[in-house]
């Protein structure tokens, strides 16, 4: 008898562990497959836009798997898109904080948590958190971006300058267009703190980031004119005509002034009666002179309008208040398929 209990007592040992390693399996298997319909369920729902519905079956699989991060990042983004921003940073927080996660996923959490204050505005803590991914090489093509509208946001030229610079590399040659603009800004302030030997540099920096940059060559002239050199910002300002004409209203006025300030009336006459013979367009710049100025109004009723988003204005904006895209604003014209032409209405 106490032969047969020590032969029955192995059988018994490993017959229990192989009902626990089945009851194991058999628990994983239906928290596998509860899971695999809740994600198709919660798919389901996101593609028929039913965000509220998705958020409870993504809640529920969350539950069911505490573990399952790339369930959580879906949970924070959906979070996020609805607006609740508050949720969104406390589900990606709560990523981050776990000790063993992938490098990977740190890194994607991260991104995700930087996105979402950058949607609650706490543009200092989306900053801080977006260049240590920069520092790791981590998404840099997109951080760099998201990094670039905050510094826009604040103003903070020279910062996007560095970032720009990264994405002229990373990117392509586009982004040289905006470095100069960042060089315009920075030679702006400048001007208006009189100092004109950092604003003319800025505007030359301008001019090699961007050959056709009309608002560089505005800079230059106004340097010059600061400076008591007529000469060179007449030269300046005409230069406009080779970049684009339709914009050369914005700059008549400081090249009459320069010609008023040399006494020379008769050159700007003559320049002027040059000037519309090879921009017809361009005449109600001729017709509303009087004496020596020309009428305000007239030069009021040019338009200009934005060609992302439509936005239109009486006033040049070098980055388009709708948008916030550069140089996308541009005088409405004939050619731009709308009746109202803003030079001809002029008339």
């Amino acid at each position: 008898m106490q032969a047969l209990l020590w032969l029955l007592l192995p059988l018994a040992a490993a017959s229990g562990w192989w009902m626990a390693q089945y009851s194991e399996r058999k628990k994983k298997t239906c928290s596998r497959a509860m899971l695999n319909s809740a994600y198709g369920q919660g798919i389901h729902y996101l593609l028929n836009e039913q965000p509220d519905k998705a958020s409870e079956v993504l809640i529920q699989m969350v539950e069911v798997d505490p573990d399952t991060v790339e369930l959580h990042l879906a949970l924070g983004s959906l979070f996020r898109q609805r607006g609740e921003v508050d949720r969104a940073i406390a589900v990606h927080q709560n990523i981050i904080a776990r000790s063993k996660l992938s490098k990977t996923l740190r890194n994607q959490a991260s991104l995700e948590l930087g996105r979402d204050f950058l949607k609650a505005g706490l543009l200092d803590r989306a900053e801080q958190l977006l260049l240590s991914l920069l520092e790791r090489k981590e998404y840099e093509k997109v951080v760099c971006q998201y990094l670039i509208d905050i510094y826009q946001q604040v103003k903070e030229w020279g910062k996007a300058l560095e970032i720009g610079e990264r994405l002229v590399t990373l990117d392509s040659d586009a982004w040289k267009l905006r470095l100069a603009q960042y060089h315009c800004e920075l030679g702006d302030a400048a001007l208006q703190r009189t100092d004109l030997d950092l604003a003319l540099q800025e505007a030359e920096q301008a001019w090699i980031e961007d050959p056709s940059c009309v608002r560089a060559t505005l800079l230059k002239g106004n340097v010059y004119q600061l400076r008591g050199d007529y000469r060179s910002a007449i030269e300046t300002y005409r230069y406009v005509e080779a970049q684009n004409p339709c914009l050369m209203p914005e700059v008549t006025g400081g090249i009459q002034n320069c010609y008023k300030r040399l006494g020379d009336r008769k050159s700007w006459e003559d320049y002027l009666s040059g000037l519309v013979e090879r921009h017809s367009e361009l005449v109600f710049l001729q017709k509303n002179q009087t004496g020596q100025q020309l009428q305000k109004p007239a030069l009021q009723q040019l338009r200009y309008r934005c060609d992302e988003c439509g936005f239109t204005s009486r006033k040049l904006f070098w980055q388009c208040p709708g948008c916030q895209n550069w140089s996308s604003v541009k005088p409405i014209t004939h050619e731009s398929g709308t009746s109202d032409c803003a030079l001809r209405d002029a008339l």
